[in-house]
């Protein structure tokens, strides 16, 4: 018997080992092989009786790690059409999806976590010590909660330990061994809208894609609670996706609350032991809710019968390095591998989806109302032509948040651009500070007095002087969060205001603890980017300002408009949650703009088939299937030169096997350089995904035996959101 082994290897193959007669293994079991000088650890995907490789020639694998196959039948399944359909090497799907202990070889057993619980007749801690209150009252209303739940919820080990040590919790070492769940009732009632998508999803408990479209606030997140409770009345396994690691702890929390039972909390900030724990609880059936962002949805389940994929519409859900999958994708495809339920949510849904829902290829359910009475705040476009600004806000608009502080309430002021400034320039010739590494403007940095690039990480100290004519007149350009936080601060002292971005909550727990700040009302003022755009519920917020949203209207990207649609309802969405009125005003300088109006006077879905009619008439996604070719290296002609022999190996000896499959565009990235490497991409479309794929298939095929090919780095990125990548 032979097994046909993948490896972490950049190769296209699987490689065949031989299977001695005193080992046993199955498909989806580990097993450490030789290959070449180096012990590798691999995974089994196929068992078969005869190799295309004489059998003297063939080495036997050194050792089977596993007794029982991590990965199921059912999921070997899923990952083989996910390899096939990324147009990816093997090693990708198969081992670099297995968290890191796994992938090193170590056994499948659960390390030692500590699960705390409070001591019967305990009371909480006295005096100022508010972080230990909180967790002690957290865990007395949870019951046993593992460690590594507890550091989710923004509590440290430093806490943990002190409640430890003043022997108000304790360690409950049996809870493991409990699959039980408890079900709390939920406080809310179901509105009419609310009743019918959950009898509607209910109704048919196969395979089926459920759209959910719901205006923020009509209550989409309790709609998914009251189906994971009917999914975990009968023992299934839930997983829940979410596209920010920022919305992890809220969701989190709310599913605590609501149910008694363990969870796994998957997301790129884990350690490799926290990681493989989740991973484990979920594969064993340990965990009933498991909750992640992209990477949790290829996590084993055995019992799975329902998936929930939360803002669908969100990019972060499209991987954009290594294997570039689409996670709605992949779990639409899980679904119907495993022939359980999935329901997308958004209020502003792609239309990738909403075009499958027009054509009945997903359940169209709608959320029209707010499930409190008050009605979603209309945003009103403040034209700020000719207007004097201060830190880029109108004078109009500084008196408004004036007027909500003034009255108790929050505001939110969104700028999706981080750094103090942009750019720094020349005041005497207009040169300007570019990265060496890249085509984009260094951004200024003052907190740490550095210019950064956003794109590949350069950093440097800012120019004393200017590059062309040596004047040392350097002046910043433009705004951002860092300066518009600084001005805020000299203005609104008694606001306290906060900024929340990637350079202001790098370390662990420090977005959790801002965000329970705000939810305390420590913070009336609040600046960020779109980090704080989506799911967060702020009770208090009444005022919403969109700072600039005008480059979006005239981009080259034909999804920008869909983009800046998608986040100004989001944004606007934040404000008015609760029983007080919001309002949000948009500064721009095309308030009389097609895309604007249509938005803010007939809604989102008017938009989305407006957009939608431009796309059927230029032929692009999701009228069209795209999937781009992506090249890149030190030296710009090489690159170029490999694009056309590419393209013309294409047009002269695969094309023509394929029906409509043609290359749509051959040319530079927009973002020609980056981290010092030329960039040039070839666009292939076609109007059956299948064709494409084929042809796709066949070109990979075709540039492995090429020795042109090998000049580059290339990579195929199927359905692409973003033409830079």
């Amino acid at each position: 018997m032979f097994v046909q082994v993948a490896l972490a290897l950049p190769l296209r193959r699987l490689f065949d080992y031989r299977l001695p007669e005193t080992q046993a293994c199955h498909p989806g079991c580990r097993v450490e092989v030789t290959f070449g000088r180096q012990k590798l650890i691999g995974l089994v995907v196929k068992i078969v009786e005869q190799s295309a490789y004489p059998a003297d020639k063939i080495k036997p694998i050194h050792q089977v790690l596993d007794e029982a196959p991590i990965y199921s039948q059912q999921m070997l399944k899923t990952l083989a059409w996910l390899q096939q359909y990324y147009l990816c090497p093997p090693g990708e799907v198969y081992v670099n999806l297995l968290p890191k202990k796994l992938k090193n070889g170590a056994p499948t057993q659960l390390l030692a976590e500590p699960i705390w619980q409070v001591v019967d007749g305990a009371k909480p801690p006295a005096g100022r010590a508010y972080k230990q209150q909180a967790l002690f009252h957290l865990l007395k209303k949870l019951g046993p909660t593992a460690q590594s739940l507890l550091k989710e919820d923004g509590f440290s080990l430093a806490q943990i330990n002190q409640l430890a040590d003043k022997q108000l919790i304790e360690q409950n070492s049996d809870f493991l061994k409990n699959k039980q769940v408890e079900i709390q009732p939920s406080e809310f009632e179901l509105t009419s809208e609310q009743q019918q998508v959950i009898d509607n999803i209910q109704a048919n408990e196969n395979f089926a894609v459920h759209l959910v479209q719901g205006v923020t606030g009509s209550g989409k997140t309790e709609v998914y609670m009251r189906l994971m409770a009917e999914a975990l009345a009968q023992n299934k396994q839930v997983l829940i996706l979410v596209p920010e690691i920022g919305l992890t702890p809220q969701t989190l929390q709310r599913f605590q609350q609501r149910f008694h039972c363990q969870m796994s909390v998957l997301h790129s900030e884990l350690n490799d032991s926290e990681r493989h724990n989740a991973w484990l609880k979920a594969w064993l059936g340990i965990s009933r809710i498991i909750i992640g962002t992209r990477s949790a949805v290829m996590v084993p389940a055995a019992e799975l019968g329902l998936i929930v994929l939360d803002e669908e519409h969100d990019a972060s859900y499209k991987q954009q390095d290594g294997l570039r999958y689409n996670a709605r994708d992949v779990a639409i495809k899980r679904a119907a591998d495993q022939n359980c339920p999935i329901v997308l949510g958004s209020a502003t849904p792609s239309l990738e989806s909403l075009a499958n829902a027009k054509a009945g290829k997903f359940n169209w359910l709608h959320l029209t109302k707010r499930a409190t009475a008050k009605l979603p705040p209309k945003p009103q476009l403040l034209d700020i032509k000719h207007q004097p600004l201060q830190v880029g806000l109108a004078f109009g608009v500084v008196e408004l948040i004036e007027k909500h502080l003034a009255a108790g309430q929050q505001v939110l002021v969104f700028l999706n651009r981080r750094g103090y400034s942009p750019a720094l320039i020349c005041h005497e010739c207009g040169w300007v500070a570019e990265c060496p590494r890249c085509d984009k403007h260094l951004t200024y940095h003052r907190n740490t007095q550095l210019v950064n690039c956003h794109h590949c990480g350069y950093y440097a100290r800012p120019p004393a002087q200017c590059a062309e004519c040596g004047s040392s007149q350097i002046v910043d350009w433009g705004i951002g969060t860092e300066q518009l936080e600084e001005w805020m601060q000299q203005r609104f002292p008694e606001a306290n205001p906060v900024r929340i971005d990637r350079d202001s909550v790098r370390r662990k727990g420090e977005l959790e603890n801002k965000l329970n700040a705000i939810q305390a009302g420590e913070h009336k003022l609040l600046i960020g980017t779109q980090m704080l755009a989506k799911g967060h519920h702020f009770p208090q917020l009444t005022l919403t300002v969109i700072v600039n949203l005008d480059n979006a209207l005239y981009s080259t990207d034909f999804r920008a408009a869909e983009k800046m649609a998608q986040l100004l309802v989001q944004v606007a969405g934040r404000a008015g949650r609760a029983e007080k009125t919001g309002q949000v005003v948009v500064q721009t300088h095309f308030p009389n703009h097609n895309y604007l109006n249509t938005l803010i006077e007939k809604g989102y879905t008017e938009l989305a088939q407006l957009l939608l009619k431009e796309r059927e008439d230029s032929q692009l996604p999701p009228y069209q299937y795209w999937c781009i070719l992506r090249m890149e290296a030190q030296n710009q002609q090489v690159v170029e030169q490999v694009s056309q022999q590419v393209d013309s190996l294409f047009n002269q000896y695969i094309c023509q096997h394929y029906q409509g499959v043609e290359v749509f565009a051959n040319m530079p990235a927009p973002q020609e350089k980056r981290a010092g490497k030329y960039r040039q991409i070839i666009i292939f479309s076609a109007k059956q995904r299948s064709m494409l794929n084929a042809a796709m298939n066949q070109l990979t095929a075709s540039l492995e035996q090429n020795d042109f090919a090998q000049k580059v780095r290339w990579l195929f990125d199927v359905d692409p959101l973003d033409l830079n990548g």
